[in-house]
């Protein structure tokens, strides 16, 4: 008995016209024709969840609360700035928002229009809010709850403590699965960066490390565009002491103080 070999299949067999470099679409689009399939009269598919206001939405707020959770103060995310007393200058700090969302938000319409078509760029009037004050003032609380505000208006926004901030740039010192440099991307780029205790315990000396990492963070926002909310025991000559006279002044230039005083609201037991 002998037995056939099957017949081999039959392959399509493959063009061979070249690709040429300036025309890679067209190719393609020949190639389907040739199939019966006409380009132009291909479904429309619906924008991808990534691609929709909803989602980037989440994806702020998640960022927003994860960075607050890093930075231990994962608790801060109740807060809001309707639950400011005065002495938090509630009504400052919406207003300050209001006026990133609105640059935000004139910015992104531009790029969706033809370059010819573009206006200038715009840039906050008030870059910097120094939340300055005695320990236990309610700083962080407002910084936070701006924060929260931010994000619910449609901005980026993270949180993070200028100590740990240098911490995580230093050699092996990064969260597990962040490099120094993602590090620095991740708190350059935000709408608003909540750094909160600028030069906290650091006022009695000053690092090459410390005023090169920091000078790095708040240059790159500046030249971006992108606005800081500081939060400070210190005064200007303090911090002037450990960043030195010319990031101290661009930190106060284009900047609004919100000096916090009174008791501390902590209302720590005494002994």
């Amino acid at each position: 008995m002998t037995l056939a070999a099957p017949e081999a299949p039959v392959l399509p067999t493959r063009s061979t016209e070249p690709i040429l470099p300036a025309g890679p679409v067209q190719h393609v689009a020949a190639i389907l024709r040739r199939r019966g399939l006409e380009p132009g009269e291909a479904p429309a598919f619906e924008d991808r969840p990534d691609d929709t206001e909803a989602y980037q939405q989440e994806v702020f707020k998640q960022a927003w609360a994860n960075s607050l959770r890093a930075s231990g103060h994962a608790d801060y995310a109740r807060y809001s700035v309707d639950s400011l007393d005065a002495g938090q200058f509630p009504e400052h700090l919406r207003k300050y928002v209001e006026q990133l969302a609105v640059v935000r938000r004139h910015n992104k319409a531009q790029l969706r229009l033809p370059m010819k078509q573009r206006e200038k760029e715009l840039r906050p009037n008030i870059l910097h809010v120094i939340a300055a004050g005695g320990v236990g003032a309610g700083k962080t609380v407002a910084a936070a709850a701006a924060g929260t505000l931010a994000v619910e208006s449609g901005l980026m926004a993270r949180f993070v403590s200028h100590s740990m901030y240098l911490a995580w740039l230093r050699p092996d010192g990064a969260p597990k699965g962040f490099t120094p440099a993602q590090v620095r991307e991740r708190y350059e780029r935000p709408d608003l960066l909540i750094l909160d205790d600028l030069c906290n315990e650091m006022d009695e000396y000053a690092t090459n490390h410390v005023r090169t990492h920091t000078s790095d963070l708040i240059t790159a926002r500046i030249n971006s565009g992108r606005a800081t909310l500081f939060t400070t025991n210190l005064n200007f000559d303090q911090v002037e002491e450990v960043l030195g006279p010319r990031l101290a002044s661009r930190i106060g230039n284009r900047a609004t103080v919100l000096k916090m005083v009174g008791n501390d609201r902590r209302k720590p037991q005494r002994w």
